[in-house]
C-alpha cells in the first residue's frame, strides 16, 4: 500500500501536537520533543519548498505566455512586411519559407466535377 504524502505530514503534526500536549518533558525513541521536531522538519521543509517552486513555475508559465503573444505579434509584422516589400511579396520564395502558400501556388478550391448520375433502382 503506497504511503500518502499528505498522511505523512498530518501524522508528523499529530505526533508533535500529542507529544507537546501530553508529555512535553518525556523522551521517546531516545529523543526529546525538540529533537523530534528537528528530525521531522525535513519533510515539512521540503513540502514548503515544493509549494514555492510550484508558484514560481506558474509565474514563469504566465511570463512565457505573455512573451509568446509578443513574439506572435512580431511574427505577424515580419510576414506582413515581407508581403508588402517590393521584390518579395506573397509570391516570393521567402514568403513560402516562412510557412505560407505563395499566391501562385494557391488552388481555388473549385472543382468542375459533374454530378454522378443516380443509379436506377432495378425492379425485381
Amino acid at each position: 500500500m503506497p504511503i500518502s504524502m499528505k498522511s505523512v505530514k498530518d501524522k508528523i503534526e499529530l505526533y508533535r501536537t500529542a507529544w507537546r500536549d501530553g508529555a512535553v518533558e518525556a523522551s521517546f525513541a531516545g529523543m526529546t520533543l525538540s529533537q523530534f521536531e528537528v528530525a521531522t522538519s525535513v519533510p515539512l521543509d521540503l513540502r514548503s519548498e515544493i509549494a514555492e517552486l510550484e508558484l514560481e513555475l506558474k509565474r514563469k508559465k504566465a511570463e512565457m505566455a505573455d512573451a509568446d503573444l509578443t513574439a506572435l505579434e512580431l511574427l505577424k509584422l515580419v510576414v506582413n512586411s515581407v508581403r508588402g516589400t517590393a521584390g518579395f511579396g506573397d509570391n516570393s520564395p521567402l514568403y513560402a519559407n516562412l510557412g505560407y502558400v505563395r499566391l501562385q501556388d494557391r488552388k481555388s478550391g473549385k472543382t468542375n466535377k459533374s454530378p454522378k448520375p443516380a443509379v436506377p433502382a432495378t425492379a425485381a
